[in-house]
């Protein structure tokens, strides 16, 4: 077996992506079911006979005395403090604004237990708008995991979700309700998440369904407008029942400061292996040991981190490796940001994702990828710290070249990035306009 053959081995294993030990890097998926035992194969089989996978539907009971006050059924994968990440928190600051508006909601744990005590959650969404905790008849916080337990719901009630899967339970839902248009938030482009398979036709189909739209970022807007995804290929559906915001990117938080020298350089691999394949990690990881045997890094003494998830310890070659980062909450993670000198950020996807734009705006350069319409001056035109990359091995291995060496000129913007510096400033079209189409919504159905 020839060396980049035994590499794509070691990274496989490493990132534990694969089920098995693969000895061979091209072993097929034939032979892979032939290492399953019976038994596991009988479990694969029960886990998809009864249903299609990931979106069995919601239990639930209409209730008439809840028809008189209808309310916003948000729904999520997790309502509960360990499943609080960058996609649920953006739908709750969004969605958690509407109660100035006296729109009642009502947050939906779908696959996962709610929290019992539901008070940090609450100061959660408090701390995410700067608002104060709405009163509890505001805003309900319930589980729905359990489908054996069935959830009362007002059949006059409106639905918002932020996952395909999410959406899927809606429709399955609607046939019980008045309205059937529903809400959708859109930070990315979910079938892209799988092989052609079927959840891809079923995250795809729930683009084609009756819904309004908030959708995160002109890039991914203008890729499935050009694309023509479901709905988006009809312009007027764009302007008639969208609206698209920026990210926004803390100035509290993210900022350039001198960094404290300490005798070594810093990398951050932002490394998603077990729940997001769009990252790349594989690729990532690769290029790094690449990077590392071609000498990019030589001259300096030089610190590996992971960022995103714990996972052990990984041998880059010549005296090198790179270990998980320790925890840290949200100051923290801006301050692991602004101590390092260079980042690399994959994702193949229309979307940026917000540890680029984040470690940019603290001064320091990072790598990441283009794909489709985010092409290389597109994500120059968010900052001149973005070291824009083809998602290729020879790419990022080249662009994490220009980065050690731009950091050792000392070539870095300390400009913000041309995005909102706070939320409020990033939702003040989209929460004004999602706000008037739900109460619209919700008065048509009296």
């Amino acid at each position: 077996m020839n060396r980049p053959h035994r590499c794509l081995q070691f990274l496989l294993r490493s990132a534990r992506v694969a089920r098995f030990a693969l000895r061979n890097p091209r072993i097929s998926a034939q032979a892979v079911e032939r290492q399953l035992q019976p038994q596991d194969r009988a479990a694969a089989f029960t886990q998809y006979r009864d249903g299609l996978p990931s979106i069995a539907p919601l239990s639930l009971r209409p209730d008439p005395a809840l028809a008189s006050r209808p309310r916003l059924n948000v729904l999520l994968p997790g309502m509960a403090m360990r499943s609080m990440s960058g996609g649920p928190n953006t739908a709750i600051n969004l969605v958690y604004r509407l109660t100035q508006y006296g729109i009642p909601l009502r947050f939906v744990s779908t696959d996962i237990a709610a929290d019992q005590d539901t008070s940090a959650l609450r100061q959660h969404f408090s701390a995410l708008t700067g608002m104060p905790p709405a009163d509890c008849g505001e805003v309900e916080i319930v589980c729905g995991s359990n489908r054996g337990v069935a959830l009362p719901v007002g059949t006059n009630d409106v639905f918002f979700a932020s996952a395909w899967w999410n959406v899927q339970m809606i429709k399955y839902a609607l046939p019980l309700m008045r309205q059937k248009r529903f809400f959708y938030i859109v930070q990315d482009y979910e079938p892209g998440l799988y092989a052609w398979s079927t959840e891809y036709a079923l995250a795809l189909e729930t683009y084609g369904l009756d819904f309004d739209a908030v959708i995160c970022g002109r890039l991914l807007a203008e890729y499935l407008t050009t694309h023509g995804v479901g709905r988006f290929a009809d312009r007027g559906f764009l302007d008639q029942h969208t609206v698209t915001f920026e990210p926004a990117i803390d100035r509290g938080v993210f900022h350039p400061e001198e960094r404290v020298e300490t005798g070594r350089r810093r990398l951050l691999f932002y490394a998603r292996p077990t729940s997001a394949r769009r990252n790349m990690f594989e690729l990532g990881l690769y290029a790094l040991r690449t990077a590392v045997e071609s000498g990019v890094f030589d001259g300096e003494a030089w610190e590996f981190l992971f960022m995103g998830e714990a996972l052990p310890a990984v041998d880059l070659g010549r005296g090198m490796s790179i270990r998980s980062a320790p925890w840290a909450d949200y100051p923290g993670y801006g301050a692991m940001l602004r101590g390092s000198d260079v980042a690399l950020s994959l994702m193949l996807s229309p979307h940026t994702s917000y540890p680029p734009l984040e470690m940019a705006a603290c001064g320091r350069l990072v790598v990441t990828n283009s794909f489709a319409n985010k092409t290389a001056d597109a994500l120059r035109g968010y900052s001149p710290n973005i070291v824009p990359v083809p998602a290729t091995l020879d790419g990022v291995v080249g662009g994490l070249a220009v980065a050690v060496r731009r950091t050792r000129a000392g070539e870095r913007d300390l400009a913000p990035p041309a995005l909102p510096a706070t939320w409020s400033e990033s939702f003040a079209e989209a929460v004004p306009w999602l706000a008037g189409r739900v109460r619209a919504a919700m008065e048509q159905v009296h």
